[in-house]
């Protein structure tokens, strides 16, 4: 089983995971991370994790390898989409289809496609959609976290519409993650509250489709404190060097280090309300007494230049430290290594019989409450939320309601107090932890889940494999090439579904895509296989209608319709086309009334638009029809794209037209058919060894010209 894992954003590598370093990089970067580590020790099984390729001096060096191998049936394959910057995840939304066609462009060069895809987070899950739909290959979704429940937080917190739409792009998230739950086969959840609470606001939510499978957690690493007491043989100089190292910076902040502490370990987001802890531990003398307060809130060097969400709960943090005096009482660690470190904090805080404590008014699954337990140390976190299926399978903490401060500051005494309580959470969740939340169990429930969609998946031909099973592809101009001759049309048409096996069928024209389609079943021609449209700058996939954002992505760059249109209102030689279709999103089209100088026309029109600053591409028909385009796009570079995305050499495509504006159809290495009845302005590209001038009109001059490059016989 060949297995994709798409994960777009982050900073994502198979060792030293900068978790914390920034939102992008925390518990969904381990996971998927350590789900392929597991999954690589499975003979039957091989997996690709895809990434961003990131080339930025501000990040490691690691994560510009385009190909990262973790064992020998896994790898991390980074590819490129938005540049090589280290973006945000927000910022990724208008380069996702870059990565859809790169991807595409993977699997085609690897000459393997998955046999199932499995997207995280809902960029992921576009990007997944999109491929699940071309290759026709199951897809499975996680959400990790969900943008319904994010809007309604940030709404909560006051965040403008503005800010929502062009800072966190949410509707655009949610919109998103509605269609990946639609289309997909299987959506796995890490709680019983994501799958029956977070998924519940989205019309899309399936039930029967949704699985909960508690992660795993890697268990070597997130060992016992009590193991340092027995001289476990196992622990590494490195660890004990970890630990030592964690010990020396917190004596920068602490009088009395060996005090039990309250440990919280969380990034510095308002949602985690640290400040609703130290102001808790800050009123309260008992605690103060009895425990120090460490908080490892991120990695920092220099406040004032964090992101300002950021800035502003570490501000705030200082602020109440010294608002409550508690120096010598409180730590704020600035650096620490996630993956090396964060197992000796734990570790450390269960060793001097302390806690680990959330104020987070809730949490969607609570990873740092796993890793806690799972090296002994007993948890406070919230009755709301993921937290409570670790609560109930592992019964290694106490939960309470964050918005009782008198309740949280009472528990965190009695536990540091009673040693009976804390012994008992201790015990458990050593053990349970290491029974629900291990990697073999996880992946072994994963693999019969997909083993089951897989099962279930219905034949159907995927356009990839259509696109790599031709032979040859026939890509036709519509007017007077294809019409024109109705017996020699229908003709054509049976020689197409004869052939349709080795022979892909194309049309390029300036109709709109419901012109065309129109036409088409008017001649009772098969359905293409692609419908190049409206001169080029629309393509569609089959009788599916499939558009292609790859290409829509690519031909939109500089593109100011609104420019053009206010330059070009100044002539009065051209008339807006107003029949229905002839304006598309990009292609604006006028008539040129009777009588008009053309080649002057042409002339002021391109120096009125090079003096607006706007580039695009001019196409004129018949001396009478004027089409203006992105300059990427037409119908020619449309071909060539094609080619490119879906592996066919070009020398396999054959185009047929029969006027200027099919020209740019005509260039090598394409081979072209230039029906008889022709416009003149093509005879100069007759001496072209890869044009054919056919003898014959419309289809019957297409079908002279199939027969003169073996394509059919005679």
């Amino acid at each position: 089983m060949y297995i994709a894992l798409i994960n777009v954003h982050g900073l994502v590598r198979s060792n030293n995971i900068e978790m914390g370093r920034d939102a992008d990089t925390g518990g969904q970067t381990r996971y998927v991370v350590d789900l392929v580590k597991e999954l690589s020790s499975r003979e039957d099984v091989e997996v690709d994790l895809f990434t961003r390729l990131i080339k930025d001096s501000r990040v490691s060096e690691d994560y510009r390898k385009s190909i990262e191998q973790i064992g020998e049936h896994a790898r991390i394959v980074r590819l490129t989409c938005g540049g090589t910057k280290y973006l945000r995840k927000e910022l990724l939304w208008p380069y996702l289809d870059e990565y859809v066609d790169n991807l595409i462009s993977f699997f085609r060069t690897q000459k393997r496609t998955p046999d199932i895809i499995h997207a995280h987070y809902a960029d992921a899950g576009y990007v997944a959609t999109e491929l699940a739909a071309y290759f026709q290959i199951p897809l499975v979704f996680t959400g990790h976290s969900m943008g319904r429940n994010k809007l309604e937080y940030l709404q909560s917190q006051g965040v403008s519409e503005d800010k929502l739409n062009q800072y966190y792009h949410i509707y655009t998230r949610i919109e998103q993650e509605e269609r990946t739950i639609r289309h997909a086969s299987l959506v796995i959840t890490s709680t019983n509250y994501e799958k029956n609470v977070l998924y519940k606001p989205y019309e899309s939510q399936d039930l029967s489709k949704m699985k909960v499978i508690p992660p795993g957690l890697d268990l070597d690493t997130f060992f016992p404190y009590y193991h340092y007491e027995i001289q476990d043989p196992s622990i590494t100089e490195e660890m004990k060097l970890a630990q030592y190292s964690m010990v020396k910076e917190l004596q920068r902040f602490l009088t009395n280090v060996d005090k039990p502490f309250i440990l919280a370990l969380c990034r510095p987001e308002a949602r985690k309300n640290i400040d609703l802890l130290i102001d808790v531990y800050g009123k309260s003398k008992e605690l103060q007494a009895i425990a120090n307060l460490v908080i490892v809130a991120g990695i920092r060097d220099d406040i004032t230049k964090m992101e300002e969400g950021e800035k502003q709960v570490l501000t705030d943090m200082l602020l109440l430290m010294d608002r409550y005096d508690l120096y010598g009482k409180m730590a704020i660690p600035k650096h620490h290594n996630p993956q090396r470190d964060v197992p000796e904090i734990y570790r450390l805080a269960a060793m001097k019989r302390g806690i680990f404590v959330s104020t987070a008014a809730l949490e969607n699954f609570g990873l740092t409450f796993i890793e806690a337990s799972a090296v002994g140390l007993p948890f406070v976190g919230t009755d709301k939320g993921g937290v409570r299926d670790i609560y109930e399978n592992c019964e290694s903490g106490i939960l309470v309601d964050i918005s009782n401060r008198k309740a949280i500051e009472e528990i965190l005494y009695t536990l540091l107090t009673d040693t009976e309580q804390w012994q008992k959470l201790s015990e458990n969740g050593v053990q349970h932890i290491r029974q629900v939340y291990n990697w073999k169990a996880h992946v072994d429930t994963y693999l019969s889940h997909l083993k089951t969609v897989l099962n279930n998946k219905k034949k159907q031909p995927a356009l990839a494999t259509r696109m790599g099973s031709i032979e040859h592809l026939l890509v036709c101009d519509i007017d007077n090439t294809l019409t024109g001759d109705r017996a020699a049309a229908d003709e054509l048409a049976k020689v197409l579904e004869a052939h349709h096996d080795r022979v892909g069928f194309a049309i390029a024209t300036g109709r709109s895509f419901e012109s065309a389609q129109e036409v088409l079943k008017h001649y009772s021609f098969p359905t293409p296989d692609i419908l190049i449209t409206a001169v080029g700058s629309e393509i569609h996939y089959g009788s599916k209608d499939v558009p292609d954002k790859g290409w829509t992505h690519y031909i939109r760059r500089r593109w100011k319709p609104d420019v053009i249109r206010e330059v070009l209102s100044a002539f009065p030689e051209l008339e807006m086309q107003n029949e229905e279709g002839t304006q598309r999103r990009y292609k604006i089209s006028y008539t040129i009334k009777e009588g008009s100088e053309i080649p002057s026309l042409m002339e002021r029109i391109r120096t009125a638009l090079s003096e607006a600053r706007s580039m695009q591409h001019l196409v004129l028909s018949h001396d009478t029809y004027l089409d203006i385009l992105p300059y990427r796009a037409s119908k020619g570079d449309a071909i060539h794209y094609i080619a490119w995305k879906w592996g066919i050499e070009a020398s396999r495509v054959l185009t047929a037209g029969d006027s200027g504006n099919d020209r740019d159809m005509f260039s090598n290495p394409l081979r072209s058919i230039i029906v008889a009845n022709h416009e003149e302005s093509l005879n100069t590209i007759r001496k072209s060894k890869r044009v054919f001038f056919a003898t014959k009109d419309s289809a019957a001059g297409v079908l002279e010209g199939l027969r003169h490059f073996k394509v059919i016989e005679t």
